[in-house]
């Protein structure tokens, strides 16, 4: 059932025909989402082949440590996300459960509606609930949300709970403002919960929790009851999540001595990791103007926060308006007009979006991760603009010219889309004699983990190259993992690795005195991508090194 509007009164009584057209809005966009998703194609992004497909698989099915690294160092990732969608893409045809996905993800539009409609102040309802809409469709018909659609990054899934948190707190401002503590504690406690299942389900969202919890900072109670708000909202996050996080966590501790395994591993210092702390700093600025400066960079040149080509102009139109609003509202040169959108919450959202910035800038300066502050950044330029020492009609006016100019330079990207298939993934399985007594080795640093389900279950895979471990790593315990498992095999080995890299696969054989039997070979080819060698391997006479 799709979920309705909250309308909130106005001087003018919403009427039916208001309520009914609310309603047709919050069905009519998600099922133009959909048809576009479809419109696309299939999802076919490389870390869906590398690990969202085959993570829940493992998990699953308990292949953990029967399997060695096969998707690299996401193989450490908490299966939790995927689980719903690998269950789902094995119960219904592809079409379908990626239909389900994009339902899901335009879930989006109907939060940044409400969220739109509960702050903004409009007399006319009608109008009200047209320019939320207008607001919310800018947001979520962004170049990063469009291109993730249907996909398995899950930014633009786990942005329901953080828009969510702020719905909540928008809804209930007079409480958390004016009511008892415990109803101000309890809602900032909720908040936290919502905001701390992103977190829970994918880490990088740690940013908008940090937003969420601090903004409480600017509410206008006292300081003693803006630290307690901010404890209430700290708390609900540990609590989210310590629930969907937390088994995963325990079991990396257990099992490797690193809850994050194997990040910040100079920390933990776990003998099967390297030490380091594994960040990725490929997308950080070099130097601090670069990262000031950093929205006006990758509206030019969106490759340095990415891997795909698109152009999106939201966030660093909001960057650019932001800052000048907060001055003229702390100098008091705001307008003098009736107000566009309610102060508090104003003030609120504005320092939430700021906050979660600052924290993606600071921590990872990858696009992807920022997805909902692009999809907050229409409903966040009109509230700055509501700051400005501007007429309503010029305010209203600026803000309808910049959001459409936003929407027509907007060009989405692509992270991989195939034809539709009826299944997931597919390609035609090798024939295995002895899948009893057989070990398929894993060459070359492309995916191949979305095969993997699809073998007989009794055969390992083990990974020889990764972004993890080499076979001749020295500071990676994980390098004896590997050598132990190849060298105590006893029967047939295999080898697979996308065709390109089939001769570094043949480098890594011969580290375990293994050589591909190149006449054997035969390509694989499948619905998601690049085609892939499977050649049988023969151990050598003379001793491996």
């Amino acid at each position: 059932m799709t979920p309705s509007i909250p309308i909130r009164r106005t001087a003018r009584q919403a009427t039916p025909s208001v309520r009914l057209t609310a309603l047709a809005l919050a069905i009519a966009v998600p099922l133009g989402l959909i048809l576009l998703n479809l419109a696309m194609g299939q999802d076919a992004n490389w870390d869906l082949r590398n690990y969202h497909w085959y993570n829940p698989y493992s998990f699953l099915n308990d292949r953990f440590f029967f399997d060695v690294v096969p998707a690299q160092t996401p193989s450490f990732y908490n299966p939790t996300l995927d689980i719903p969608f690998f269950l789902l893409g094995n119960a219904v045809p592809a079409p379908v459960a990626y239909s389900i996905l994009a339902f899901v993800q335009s879930l989006n539009f109907v939060l940044l509606f409400a969220l739109a409609h509960a702050v903004l102040r409009i007399d006319r309802p009608l109008a009200k609930v047209w320019a939320a809409a207008a607001i919310a469709l800018v947001g979520v018909a962004g170049g990063g949300n469009l291109s993730q659609i249907g996909t398995t990054f899950h930014d633009n899934t786990i942005s329901l709970g953080v828009f969510g948190a702020m719905l909540l707190v928008v809804s209930r401002w007079d409480r958390i403002v004016d009511g008892p503590a415990s109803s101000a504690l309890g809602t900032a406690f909720l908040a936290g919960l919502l905001a701390g299942t992103a977190m829970g389900l994918k880490q990088p969202s740690v940013i908008y929790c940090i937003g969420v919890c601090f903004a409480f900072a600017v509410v206008p109670v006292t300081v003693k009851q803006r630290f307690l708000l901010i404890l209430a909202c700290g708390f609900g996050i540990v609590a989210a999540f310590a629930l969907l996080s937390g088994h995963w966590m325990w079991f990396l501790w257990e099992t490797h001595g690193n809850p994050i395994h194997p990040y910040y591993n100079h920390i933990f210092k776990s003998p099967l990791g390297a030490i380091s702390d594994y960040k990725d700093l490929h997308y950080h600025p070099k130097t601090m103007l670069d990262r000031l400066a950093l929205p006006f960079r990758f509206s030019l040149d969106p490759e340095i926060v990415g891997e795909i080509v698109f152009r999106d102009f939201r966030i660093v139109t909001l960057y650019v308006i932001l800052p000048v609003a907060a001055l003229a509202s702390l100098i008091g040169f705001g307008s003098r007009n009736a107000a566009s959108a309610a102060p508090g919450p104003t003030r609120w959202l504005l320092t939430v979006v700021a906050l979660s910035y600052a924290a993606w800038a600071w921590m990872f300066c990858i696009y992807r991760y920022a997805v909902p502050i692009e999809m907050l950044a229409p409903l966040g330029i009109v509230l700055a603009l509501g700051l400005l020492p501007l007429s309503r009609k010029v305010r209203w006016g600026t803000a309808a010219l910049i959001l459409a100019a936003l929407q027509a330079t907007t060009v989405w990207g692509t992270w991989g889309r195939s034809d539709w298939t009826a299944h997931v993934v597919e390609f035609d399985m090798p024939a295995i004699p002895d899948p009893d007594h057989t070990m398929v080795l894993i060459g070359g640093y492309q995916p191949v983990g979305h095969l993997i389900p699809a073998f007989p279950p009794q055969i390992p895979f083990v990974r020889l190259q990764s972004n993890f471990v080499q076979p001749d790593s020295t500071d990676n315990g994980y390098s004896e993992v590997l050598r132990r498992r190849v060298m105590e095999h006893r029967g047939d080995y295999f080898m697979i690795a996308t065709v390109p890299d089939t001769d570094i696969a043949a480098d890594a054989a011969a580290f375990y005195g293994l050589t591909l039997d190149w006449d054997s070979c035969q390509t694989l080819h499948n619905n998601l991508g690049e085609p892939h060698s499977f050649c049988a391997v023969r151990r050598n006479l003379a001793d491996p090194q």
